[in-house]
């Protein structure tokens, strides 16, 4: 193997790997800094009892719509046992020999990948089921439910807009450079080019309906909640954010899918349902698979580069 080939492939698992290592280091200083101010918070209150006879108030409800009075200190574990296990999906991803991924692609590994997933929407349903049910948790009775299409769509042209300045700025061209893999990702280059049906059917399935429920579960209905209670908001959001980027083992694409998972953080919090992030997930996704089928008969024209 060349070693121009093993000098790229380490490139980018180093980068895998420091966004893993960035968002657990952001975790444990915003979990520190918490603790402080809960302990700061704790000592003041007790000398105003001290000072006063009157009671004091009520502490103020946490902020933004997601609840974290579920969360328990084993969900640290379970934060752990999920980075563990999207590490070294992405660092197989970083490794595998992306010219083969026709041939070693195949319907039976495609419905094994969606077996995975389900299996870790049941992991995490598991670790949270004895607290609160998946319907309170999750934010599934959404009485706005009609938000749903246009959120997802309205995000999916943001993300557009995002992806065609960093094409045209030449950023995504100098990280394929820089990590001597292309931008495109596995599942893109199978709807392109896959001469079996049945692959681009379970691809398509997977892409567009197990991936935004599956990783929407995982990423925003489980890491995000457990981060935001133990790290804060915002180092949250930045930390399952880079997780949720990282994940994927595509070094070209960090930079707009730490962005996406940034805007369904957001569109979270605002709604307090998963189904926001879900709508968000599912377009971008659902978008990404029209225009590859598109591409597949001709019908358009698009850069290579595309995610």
């Amino acid at each position: 193997m060349p070693e121009t080939y093993i000098a790229k492939t380490d490139i980018a698992s180093e980068l895998i790997a420091s966004c893993f290592g960035i968002a657990f280091l952001l975790l444990l200083l915003g979990a520190g800094v918490k603790y402080l101010q809960r302990k700061k918070c704790v000592v003041s209150q007790a000398m105003e009892d001290l000072e006063s006879a009157a009671p004091t108030p009520p502490p103020l409800p946490p902020s933004g719509k997601v609840a974290t009075w579920w969360c328990h200190r084993v969900d640290v574990l379970g934060l752990l046992l999920f980075g563990m296990v999207f590490s070294f999906f992405a660092q197989s991803q970083v490794t595998a020999d992306q010219a083969d991924v026709k041939i070693t692609m195949s319907p039976s590994l495609l419905v094994m990948n969606i077996v995975v997933f389900a299996f870790l929407v049941a992991v995490a349903t598991i670790l949270v089921f004895w607290r609160v049910k998946p319907v309170t948790w999750l934010g599934l009775r959404w009485r706005e439910w009609p938000h749903f299409f246009w959120i997802g769509p309205a995000a999916v042209m943001v993300m557009w807009v995002v992806l065609g300045v960093l094409q045209t700025s030449g950023y995504i061209a100098w990280m394929e450079k820089l990590v001597g893999s292309p931008s495109t990702q596995d599942a893109v280059k199978l709807l392109r080019e896959s001469k079996d049906w049945l692959i681009v059917g379970l691809m398509a399935f997977s892409a567009a309906i197990v991936a935004p429920i599956a990783e929407e579960v995982i990423f925003r209905g489980y890491l995000y909640p457990v981060t935001k209670h133990f790290a804060g908001r915002w180092i949250g959001m930045v930390a399952t954010s880079l997780l949720f980027a990282a994940g994927h083992g595509n070094v070209p694409l960090l930079l707009p899918l730490f962005l996406l998972g940034i805007l369904m953080a957001l569109a979270y919090e605002w709604t307090g349902s998963l189904w926001a992030a879900i709508s968000i997930h599912f377009f971008f996704n659902t978008t990404t698979v029209v225009l590859q089928l598109a591409l597949r008969a001709d019908w358009i024209k698009l850069p290579e580069t595309m995610p």
